[in-house]
Order: structure tokens, then sequence, then C-alpha cells
């Protein structure tokens, strides 16, 4: 996840589960299931299926012999193509900003929530002066 830019939240929605299920996976306590690694493997296709499932070799596809990474066309010259590079770099950009965007809505809601409950302790030490008031009153 953090090699590819994701927070727990934007995997989550990218893979069309809940970010409770890619938490327990990260703290060890549920392994994957096989639907979920294959819906990875697909949607990202520069990780190295025998490093995710082994732990072996590298996390990301390795260069083949022929000097090219799986999946980015020669050019002329033998090298990969600046158009395969730039189609690259623009999903790198796309990921980076959707990972941005999770986490500003993420934190929207963080704040949100913390409005809230700042609000209802207000709420709550008014009840508790007033009944402090009453107590005294009482007395």
């Amino acid at each position: 996840m953090e090699r590819l830019g994701l927070s727990g939240y934007a995997l989550s929605k990218a893979l069309g589960t809940s970010e409770a299920v890619i938490s327990h996976i990260r703290n060890g306590k549920n392994p994957p299931n096989i639907l979920l690694v294959q819906d990875l493997l697909k949607k990202y296709e520069e990780l190295d299926p025998d490093w995710l499932l082994s732990g072996r070799g590298k996390m990301f596809r390795r260069v083949n012999v022929s000097g090219l990474e799986e999946g980015l066309p020669i050019n002329r010259e033998g090298g990969i193509s600046l158009r395969a590079l730039d189609e690259r770099l623009e999903r790198m950009e796309s990921l980076m900003e959707r990972s941005v965007k999770a986490q500003f809505e993420r934190n929207v809601l963080v704040d949100e929530a913390v409005s809230d409950l700042e609000k209802q302790v207000g709420r709550l030490e008014k009840s508790v002066d007033t009944l402090k008031k009453d107590r005294r009153k009482s007395a």
C-alpha cells in the first residue's frame, strides 16, 4: 500500500471491500482471500504475483531479458518508449490524486466527528453544571 501511495481507505475502495478488511489483513488478524488477491493483481499490474503470494523476489515486476518491463513496448532504439512511460506516469499521478482526495475526505470526516464530539461534551458539561446547581439548592 505504501509503495503504491495508497491509504487503507483508498485501497479498500479500489478493491471494493471495507477498510476493516484491509486493516485486519495488515494487522495479521485475517489472511486475504484469493478473490481479493486476484482483484489486487488485476488492479495493480505492476505488482509481482510471486512476491505478493510468497514474499520471494521483488515487489514490482522485473525487467525481462530483452530489457523490457512487462507491458511496456520498446522504441526503435531498444529502450522503453516515452509514450509508455508517460502513460505509466499518468497512472501513478492518478493514484496519487485519488490517495490525496481520499485522505482529504477522511480528514473532513474526522473533523466533522471531532466537532460533533466537542458539541456533545459541551452539552454534557452544561448538564453536569445544572445538576450540581440543583443539588446545592436542594441541600
